[in-house]
């Protein structure tokens, strides 16, 4: 996990461990259902890729809950939190210069995601863990390009088992079962970059 710390442009370590720490076991206190999900459930998987934050996911019934927990072990919202209406999508939660994303979520994947997540260590931190196959679910249904690479990653660094990817979809969104090849297909065998342009001498004209 030692490169989700470092900051590769300053090369020194940055607040992420120890914020991360705080905001896992404060969720774990609380005994909140969530799972950790994004690149430090990459990292922990083995496929680690420099962050500057923490993303977590619960459901639309234990989001407050949640919300408290982070907020009592003093981390701050970005925005107001406005306890009147739902719960919004995403809570943005800061510590210093550490940040929490916490992702509240009201259906699939993300629902599956929290109940079957299984424990691994974060920082030190035995908690619950997005599986390869639940991260791979959850980058299907992004077009952020850095997801598309993140699903890439898996698909071709590990040994994801995707059949089982391929019954979850089956039984709950087959339309998107031919995305899933597409998307697979397209990083086993990604196209031939272009070809690079020929230097050409710039023609010298001679003054008469």
């Amino acid at each position: 996990m030692e490169i989700l710390e470092i900051d590769i442009v300053t090369g020194k370590k940055t607040s992420l461990a120890s914020s991360t720490r705080r905001a896992l076991r404060a969720l774990r206190t609380a005994k909140v259902p969530f799972a950790v999900i994004g690149a430090t459930a990459l990292a922990a998987r083995g496929l680690p890729r420099m962050t500057k934050d923490l993303d977590v996911v619960v459901t639309t019934d234990d989001a407050w809950e949640a919300l408290d927990a982070l907020l009592d072990a003093g981390f701050r919202s970005a925005a107001p939190v406005e306890r009147e209406a739902d719960p919004e999508a995403m809570y943005v939660l800061c510590r210093g210069s550490a940040e929490v994303d916490l992702l509240v979520a009201s259906g699939e994947p993300e629902s599956t995601v929290v109940a079957e997540a299984t424990e691994l260590p974060v920082f030190g931190v035995r908690v619950p863990v997005a599986t390869l196959e639940h991260l791979v679910l959850m980058y299907l249904y992004s077009n952020q390009i850095r997801h598309q690479g993140d699903l890439a990653r898996i698909v071709t660094e590990t040994e994801v088992d995707i059949p089982e990817v391929e019954r979850y979809l089956a039984d709950v969104h087959p339309e998107m079962l031919s995305v899933l090849r597409d998307r697979i297909q397209a990083a086993r065998h990604p196209p031939a970059p272009p070809p690079r342009p020929t230097r050409r001498r710039a023609a010298v004209r001679r003054r008469t």
